[in-house]
């Protein structure tokens, strides 16, 4: 499995459907959901448009459901992150769901610091700086979705084209969802915040790295349950 979008076949302006989301972006969100709504923007963007997240009152995402993503035991994922201020209050920017169910979260808190969650909302680890605001940042991840023992690891990335990581937060966690069948990227609590997404992937397979080059599939075995990785 790997789900690719990059916002370049939309249109200025106008919210993000399911219908328009594909094309020149890639492969198309199943779902979207909010008010107001996610909408392709020009402001700010890697190549022509991103995506642009006006946070307020609601929740507002766009979502590979089980029809792409299927259900999976481990993902990957990259997006890229371009946001204006730290949120008013924590907000929720990934979310990774089984069963209807959160599995696991991504928090962007009112200290601009990222937070990886698991299925009741407990912080796994937090970032130990802010990240940047107005600029772009690339933010990949790594989430084993078992019953015990799942891995969980987050990088963040200042220099968005770098192979080195400004934090690299790994643990292994004992609260997610297993078996994960979606994944949202957007808003997803009532804090305000202005932000752009671009670049979004999820696979099965490795760390994606930068959007100009995909890394090999990683071939090293697990060390005490954590997968090592080369770029």
């Amino acid at each position: 499995m790997e789900l690719n979008n990059s916002a370049e076949g939309g249109t200025n302006g106008t919210t993000v459907s399911a219908a328009n989301s594909g094309g020149a972006s890639g492969n198309p969100f199943d779902s979207t959901v909010g008010t107001p709504t996610i909408t392709f923007d020009n402001t700010q963007a890697l190549g022509a448009l991103s995506y642009k997240v006006v946070a307020g009152a609601s929740a507002q995402q766009v979502a590979w459901t089980s029809a792409s993503h299927g259900t999976q035991a481990e993902t990957w994922g990259r997006f890229y992150l371009w946001s204006s201020s730290a949120p008013s209050g924590v907000t929720g920017i990934v979310r990774w769901v089984t069963g209807g169910s959160q599995a696991a979260r991504l928090r962007y808190e009112s200290t601009g610091l990222l937070t990886l969650s698991d299925a009741g909302n407990a912080a796994e680890f937090a970032t130990a700086s802010p990240i940047p605001t107005g600029q772009w940042v690339r933010i990949e991840w790594h989430l084993q979705f078992v019953a015990s023992g799942a891995v969980v690891e987050l990088r963040t990335y200042n220099s968005p084209d770098s192979a080195t990581p400004s934090e690299n937060l790994s643990t292994v966690a004992a609260g997610l969802g297993v078996n994960c069948d979606r994944v949202e990227f957007g808003s997803f609590n009532s804090a305000t915040w202005t932000g752009w997404l671009d670049g979004i992937q999820v696979n099965s397979t490795g760390w994606p790295g930068p959007i100009t080059r995909r890394t090999a599939p990683l071939l090293a075995t697990r060390t005490a349950g954590v997968r090592a990785t080369r770029w």
